[in-house]
């Protein structure tokens, strides 16, 4: 990390972009930042829109057939009610009926103990569609008492229409049957009103299963189905059907979202939650039946349901990635394209510093900053060049006054010398002239008396001698000066 701080510190063209991109990294995070918030609610709308419009229109569907089957059983019962004389015709009744409507799978009109004493103590015209044939039989027995069965005792007991929850079917007579079932049933009257049998209409639970499992809004959603009392009628774990119900879950460990969805569902209620399955975040949509009492969920994992998004979102961060490692290297490109003459400028300006002028900085035609700074340092540079070649020129000729100087110098030093010289040699000539005259004056003064004038004489005269010599030595020391 630190070399990377210094190579970028380093250059002014470096720093410039690093911290441009530092910027525009800075705004492109806000601006993607408040995009995708946005854009994440947006997605999740849609999700809810998209699943609620998907589950309304299975729900719609089921709810359909399920009118169509009352539909179909209501006007049934009309002609059953009007043709109680002839048990004959209630097989034939019971057959049309699965004939004409393909979403049936059987019928059974079955009637009190004893209703038709010819026909024996148990009658109930049954039809049961394979899949290859409708097969259409009377049963009844002391082995298969139907007026036991749900399908039968509950309408006739409640004396109304009512859908019954699922139960599995094991065989009708000579019949075979091993089916799951839910099956519409309401009571038959006669012209009395009196309850006399039950008018039963079956669909397959297979066919709700595979209608159901047909809602996936997305690639791992699934749906479930429960019944009145909260039973998995469909769910992708078969082992939970019938078995267990919304709330099993919640005696091991209390969920409260569970719970909540659960009595919610039971209660008819439309609408979706957010919760967590096995770790992941869903969200449930659910919806009830309008006839039956129960009620579908759909149940979309969070990623499916933003995949798109996370998709998009991934690819905008590759995006603004590469994006801004490109702006990195244009920027680069353009400062370091722009800041050209910035270098030249220090090149020559370490140059000058120098003191060399050779190279001479180009006009520049640019109308920005650094071509003026540019013209401005070829003007300076220009003026240092007048200058420094006038102290060039000034310098040079104080260096010619300065070597005559010191000729000069050394002309008057050697003068000096001889003077010295000469002055030297000259006391030493002088100091025995000198030295003779003090004593011939000397001599006079001491012993004048004693002297002969011929001595007398001879001693002045050697004294204007020496004098004559000494002023001999002076004028030639006079003259040499």
């Amino acid at each position: 990390m630190k070399w990377a701080i210094r190579y970028i510190r380093s250059s002014l063209s470096r720093r410039m972009t690093f911290w441009v991109v530092v910027l525009m990294t800075a705004i492109f995070i806000a601006a993607f930042t408040l995009m995708f918030s946005e854009t994440r609610e947006v997605v999740r709308e849609e999700a809810w829109n998209k699943a609620t419009k998907t589950i309304e229109g299975a729900v719609l569907h089921i709810d359909n057939t399920l009118h169509g089957a009352e539909v179909a059983a209501n006007n049934m019962l009309v002609v059953i009610e009007s043709h109680l004389d002839d048990p004959d015709m209630m097989l034939e009744l019971s057959r049309r009926m699965v004939e004409n409507n393909p979403d049936l799978t059987g019928c059974c009109i079955s009637f009190e103990p004893d209703f038709f004493k010819s026909k024996g103590r148990y009658f109930a015209a049954c039809s049961y569609d394979d899949g290859k044939t409708v097969q259409t039989e009377q049963v009844g027995s002391d082995h298969y008492q139907y007026q036991c069965m749900d399908w039968y005792l509950i309408p006739t007991l409640l004396n109304k229409p009512y859908w019954i929850e699922p139960y599995f079917e094991d065989t009708r007579g000579s019949i075979s049957i091993k089916d799951v079932f839910s099956s519409y049933s309401q009571p038959i009257h006669d012209a009395k009103g009196q309850v006399v049998g039950a008018l039963s209409v079956d669909i397959r639970l297979d066919w709700f299963s595979s209608t159901i499992s047909k809602i996936k809004p997305y690639p791992h959603s699934y749906s479930i189905l429960l019944g009145k009392g909260g039973t998995y009628l469909v769910h992708p774990d078969t082992t939970k059907l019938f078995y267990e119900t919304v709330f099993t879950k919640t005696m091991e460990q209390e969920d409260s979202v569970i719970t909540n969805i659960g009595e919610a569902m039971l209660a008819g209620e439309t609408g979706h939650r957010i919760m967590d399955f096995n770790g992941e975040p869903c969200y449930v949509f659910y919806k009830p039946f309008k006839y039956t009492g129960w009620s579908v969920a759909i149940i979309c994992p969070e990623r499916d349901i933003f995949a798109s998004y996370n998709q998009l979102l991934r690819t905008a961060r590759i995006t603004m990635i590469v994006g801004l490692l490109m702006l990195f290297v244009f920027c680069l490109l353009i400062v370091k394209r722009n800041l050209r003459a910035l270098k030249r400028l220090t090149t020559f300006t370490a140059l000058t510093a120098e003191g060399e002028f050779a190279d001479e900085v180009p006009d520049s035609a640019r109308p920005d900053e650094i071509g003026e700074l540019q013209r401005r340092f070829r003007k300076m540079q220009q003026a240092l060049r007048q200058y420094t070649r006038q102290l060039r020129e000034e310098t040079k000729t104080l260096e010619q006054q300065n070597q005559e100087l010191g000729i000069a110098y050394e002309r008057i030093k050697e003068e000096e010398r001889v003077k010295t010289h000469v002055l030297h040699q000259m006391s030493e000539d002088m100091v025995l002239p000198v030295k003779d005259i003090l004593a011939e004056a000397r001599a006079i003064c001491n012993y004048h008396s004693d002297l002969t004038a011929e001595d007398f004489s001879k001693t002045v005269d050697d004294m204007l001698q020496n004098t004559n010599q000494v002023t001999t030595l002076l004028d030639n020391y006079l003259k040499s000066v």
